[in-house]
């Protein structure tokens, strides 16, 4: 009986699943790039000066490796004004993870985004490269228009051609978020990276890292049987999928893969809660998706609600969470389990104890296609 080790925030949980039960395992085993390399990389290739922002737009743990390596190259440098900004909702992690005492990170709030942005001369994205079911890949164009251009992001999230999920597609969602961030002079460093480290790194303009990133995403497409039962593990690094919002993008990027009718059970802790203003408001009774649908503006994170909408009628969704499963359940229609083996009995009761299921430990970097 083999062992899958599967995260669970800042844990591992195990699987124990018969040999005959078990499709495959799909995960991301690609080399890892070593500490030393990535610093001469960076030391080589990136270009600091004094007035030079650093700007985390991740909380993974990668993220935050490539923002410790260059206040650590900056002070070799001698260089004495390089600074980090971050995300509002990625502070409590930068803090907790970079070392250097002397070193603060500032909330980079909606509204003083392009005052600071104008405020240095030399800016510096950092984030990680995944699917994204929205805009076919996340990352720095991505992200930004989330956060800081609200009116593009109700473009793009009104210019999608389906109410379905679209990982690995480059479609017009993406298409805005690229055209948005045509204006910023800025340079991007978008990473690559499994749960045991990094496995990309590419550095330019935000078009030219983020087409390179994509390009090698897309090296890594993997046929596979279609099942009937998967059980989809969140994303790697416990910070970046800390919320139920940021677990989900990782069901929707492998739900695909299913056969119609089958079911999908997504394990993810959840520590940091619901994640998304447009969930918590339809979990508090606050909003009603066929008028949202309406509605020309975008609530952050709707797509969610839009993707459970669709795909509750076509698939048996369930989930292994620390989250109430009051909300989970009763609110939005999600089967919830207490453990995985309660999830593995599931598959058993409602497909026989012969049924072949699919482990999905990497759907954030690792994009899925059925077998002809």
């Amino acid at each position: 009986m083999p062992e899958i080790w599967l995260k669970y925030g800042t844990t591992d949980v195990v699987l124990n699943i018969k040999l005959e039960n078990l499709l495959s395992h799909i995960l991301s085993t690609l080399p890892i790039i070593s500490d030393d390399e990535l610093r001469i990389t960076l030391n080589d290739d990136v270009y600091l000066k004094d007035d030079t922002l650093l700007f985390a737009l991740s909380n993974s743990d990668s993220t935050l490796k490539i923002a410790d390596m260059l206040l650590g190259l900056a002070r070799q440098k001698g260089l004495s004004n390089v600074t980090v900004g971050v995300l509002p909702q990625k502070k409590a992690s930068f803090r907790s993870y970079i070392p250097f005492p002397q070193t603060t990170a500032s909330e980079i709030r909606d509204k003083l985004f392009q005052e600071k942005i104008n405020a240095h001369s030399n800016i510096m994205f950092i984030s990680q490269t995944t699917y994204d079911p929205l805009f076919g890949y996340g990352g720095t164009p991505t992200i930004l228009l989330r956060n800081y251009l609200k009116q593009g992001m109700t473009d793009a999230f009104n210019a999608r051609q389906s109410n379905l999920p679209m990982p690995g597609l480059m479609a017009s969602p993406l298409k805005i978020a690229l055209q948005a961030c045509e204006s910023l002079s800025a340079k991007s460093i978008e990473l690559i990276a499994n749960s045991s480290g990094i496995i990309g790194m590419h550095h330019g303009t935000i078009f030219d890292a983020f087409e390179a990133s994509t390009t090698q995403l897309n090296a890594y497409v993997t046929e596979t049987e279609m099942p009937k039962y998967a059980i989809i593990n969140t994303g790697n690094g416990a910070g970046q999928y800390s919320t139920l919002a940021d677990s989900l993008n990782s069901l929707w990027n492998a739900i695909h893969i299913i056969r119609q009718g089958g079911s999908a059970v997504l394990v993810g802790e959840n520590i940091r809660g619901i994640g998304s203003a447009a969930l918590e408001m339809f979990i508090e009774g606050r909003l009603n998706v066929e008028q949202q649908k309406q509605n020309s503006t975008y609530i952050e994170g709707f797509e969610h609600l839009v993707y459970l909408d669709e795909l509750r009628q076509q698939y048996d969704l369930s989930i292994v969470s620390t989250l109430p499963h009051y909300y989970l359940k009763a609110k939005l229609g999600l089967k919830t389990y207490t453990n995985m083996k309660s999830a593995l009995e599931g598959a058993v009761s409602k497909f026989g104890t012969r049924q072949k299921v699919i482990v999905i430990s990497d759907a954030d970097i690792v994009l899925l296609k059925a077998k002809k």
